[in-house]
């Protein structure tokens, strides 16, 4: 089953909503990986910028994660996105897709 485009801009606020209940502890590569996907599924590769300096750790690890999805469709990045919510979010990411 593929995801809606709606249906996924409602799982990412969830994700991103500090309020949402977590079904478990995300470590930092599960939240690099979210970031890798939404942006895959957001913005065509062709659009990332050059990858930032070695001085900006976060900005290049967030790049690299961007980049190690350029293997994926948009509609692939968005289900890979909506399965990991579902691993570490739980019910709130099944209410929205029920």
């Amino acid at each position: 089953m593929t995801v809606s485009a709606e249906n996924f801009e409602k799982i990412a606020r969830l994700v991103g909503d500090p309020n949402t209940p977590a079904a478990r502890p995300s470590t930092r590569a599960e939240k690099l990986q979210l970031y890798g996907l939404y942006k895959r599924a957001t913005v065509e590769s062709d659009q990332r910028p050059q990858r930032p300096g070695m001085f900006n750790i976060d900005g290049r690890m967030k790049w690299d994660a961007w980049a190690a999805e350029d293997g994926k469709s948009k509609e692939e990045a968005m289900q890979a996105y909506v399965d990991l919510a579902k691993e570490l979010v739980g019910k709130a990411v099944e209410d929205v897709l029920a």
